[in-house]
């Protein structure tokens, strides 16, 4: 290319050719490369071998992703682990595979591809795509779930630390968690709470999975796992009631309805608290930003909010927002009580 290597030309086009990197990204760690490295250096032939690969073009594809600081290749051509590979691993600490390998699923990407529909009516992508929404196709396509449900699992480790580590939970002697998945956050919580007792509230679907995460996380004794639809109601009586990554899936319609039927729950003097992205005012760099991208191709009017649209939605359910926390993980804490 003549254009200078800082120009905004080449600096576009990088950005344009992203969703190449991330193919590539996606596809070392669906073959599991980054743990085949993590007991040292390896070739190309000898990756391929191991991953039942074509040895030239999978050199290639690790060639690329070397140039970007995924992996490094030496001067014998063989390949090594780096600092950003590292997330990439099974099993590490804060690892991304499990997300990584969602991102590489067909029913994922092929819903970027109607991104324009989306801009063009509202409608999410997805079911425009495959007629139905995200939630149903996965509850239709048991493998898709779990590969969904196994991305949030691991996605949500450092948030759910991260929550514990910002929020003080005294006070709190029940914790409901609403639409919690496998209960990764509430096992959480309740580890580093011993005299706290939890209930897991999920569709009927999720509930076996969910049951067997907190046998495995040994909380299963102080933990209620419960099979309702929180549209229409949930567990009454907990001094708390959470929500992570549950209201930015829903347009304000059907998330007033959930925060509403939370509220219906609640005794006096109950919490909520909402644990989703505030997208930051202005040009300020945030992921939130990207994320909202995702909502708008995936969800059924999903987006992430302003700390004011999150206030005046609350306001809707009859809360009022008293604080947002934010935590190293990137998302914050919004805290409400009844009005």
């Amino acid at each position: 290319m003549s254009a200078h290597p800082s120009s905004p030309a080449v600096t576009v086009l990088r950005l344009m050719a992203g969703t190449w990197v991330s193919h590539a990204i996606l596809l070392a760690a669906r073959l599991g490369i980054p743990d085949l490295l993590a007991d040292g250096p390896k070739d190309g032939r000898e990756l391929a071998g191991l991953t039942d690969a074509h040895a030239p073009s999978l050199y290639r594809v690790l060639r690329a992703l070397a140039s970007v600081g995924v992996f490094r290749e030496a001067e014998d051509g063989r390949f090594h682990l780096t600092p950003l590979a590292e997330p990439l691993r099974d099993g590490v600490p804060g690892s991304l595979r499990a997300f990584a390998i969602m991102l590489g699923e067909e029913w994922h990407w092929r819903a970027w591809g109607d991104l324009p529909h989306a801009v063009r009516t509202g409608q999410s992508a997805f079911e425009h795509l495959y007629g139905v929404t995200n939630f149903e196709y996965w509850a239709q396509h048991p493998e898709a779930e779990a590969i969904f449900d196994d991305a949030m699992t691991s996605r949500g480790a450092a948030q759910n630390a991260a929550v514990v580590a910002a929020y003080d939970f005294a006070g709190v002697g029940t914790l409901v968690d609403v639409g919690g998945g496998h209960g990764s956050l509430l096992a959480a919580v309740l580890q580093a709470h011993p005299a706290m007792r939890g209930v897991l509230v999920e569709r009927p679907e999720v509930v076996a999975g969910a049951r067997a995460y907190l046998e495995q996380a040994g909380v299963q004794e102080r933990c209620e796992v419960v099979a309702e639809d929180f549209f229409a109601s949930v567990v009454s009586g907990g001094d708390a009631y959470v929500l992570k990554s549950v209201v930015h899936d829903w347009d304000d319609d059907r998330a007033v309805a959930i925060l509403s039927t939370c509220r219906r729950a609640m005794p006096a003097g109950g919490r909520l608290l909402v644990v989703d992205w505030v997208v930051p005012p202005g040009d300020e760099p945030s992921f939130a930003k990207l994320l909202d991208l995702l909502m708008l191709v995936w969800t059924p009017g999903g987006k992430e909010r302003t700390e004011a649209e999150h206030r005046a939605l609350l306001a809707l359910a009859g809360f009022e927002l008293t604080r947002v926390i934010p935590t190293a993980a990137g998302v914050s804490i919004i805290e409400a009580v009844q009005t």
